[in-house]
């Protein structure tokens, strides 16, 4: 009998890693659905008061957290958990589901096993990130879905469009921080060094972009930010060449982790 194909071996494991993930969409989607729409379900009572308490904030913090106006129930939930919690707890989720099956399997010392299949590194490498994005994407529609169907129930006139794209931009900078993951598993044999570098990198890139809109003469270090090309797309609507750009790194990184984890030894 001849070894299936790599096409054939990829939906196999894209398959076995959406049965393994079945549950987060609910567990990390309804926690933080549940979070945004208790946000969006008190607009109603702070709306006349935040804006003027808004006004007051000094123009180097409103510039800082991106708070322009806070005049809708959208730029609320913007400012209050799309501009860092969601993204911050969406990368962290994506980069210990890229790597679980890659050196998380090689701790529990399932890899060998799974490798005397016939089945490319390389090809549990694509399964991994692609895994990773549809499963992330799941969590995001949850989200949505927990924070447009509150809102609208408590009566804040939520815009289920605009929602929807500060909700999404929150998947190429999750997926670019997988791919960063994957690079560091093509070298390491612990996921949690792993795990330790790829959020290290993330709050330091938030850090450095914070600093970079607070300090004039940290400006220029904006550009090696993930979080500089993130944004808001609440208020500035989706950048194309933005999201487009982040999961390209994604993909890149992820490119490299597999040529470099097909070449390491498996401990």
């Amino acid at each position: 009998m001849s070894a299936p194909s790599r096409t054939r071996s990829l939906i196999v494991v894209i398959r076995n890693g959406l049965h393994l993930y079945r549950r987060d969409p609910l567990i990390w989607g309804g926690s933080l659905g549940a979070t945004c729409a208790l946000i969006a379900a008190i607009w109603p009572s702070i709306e006349d008061s935040i804006g003027k308490a808004v006004g007051s904030y000094p123009e180097g913090l409103k510039q800082a957290f991106g708070i322009q106006e806070l005049d809708s129930v959208e730029k609320y939930v913007d400012v209050e958990m799309l501009s860092l919690i969601v993204p911050l707890a969406l990368a962290f989720f994506a980069v210990r589901c890229a790597t679980r099956a890659l050196v998380g399997a090689e701790e529990r010392g399932h890899l060998d096993a799974l490798l005397s299949l016939p089945l490319s590194r390389r090809v549990l490498v694509a399964g991994s990130f692609i895994v990773t994005g549809l499963v992330l994407a799941a969590i995001l529609v949850v989200i949505w879905l927990l924070t447009w169907s509150v809102g609208t129930v408590a009566g804040t006139d939520i815009s289920a469009s605009v929602l929807a794209r500060g909700v999404a931009n929150v998947w190429p900078l999750s997926m670019a921080f997988a791919g960063l993951a994957i690079l560091a598993a093509g070298v390491l044999h612990r996921q949690a060094a792993v795990i330790a570098i790829a959020t290290g990198t993330l709050v330091a890139m938030y850090v450095v972009d914070l600093l970079g809109k607070l300090s004039p003469d940290m400006e220029p270090l904006r550009a090696i930010s993930a979080f500089r090309y993130y944004g808001s797309a609440v208020q500035d609507g989706l950048d194309v060449t933005h999201v487009l750009g982040l999961t390209l790194v994604g993909v890149v990184l992820t490119a490299i982790g597999a040529v470099l984890f097909d070449r390491r030894d498996v401990l």
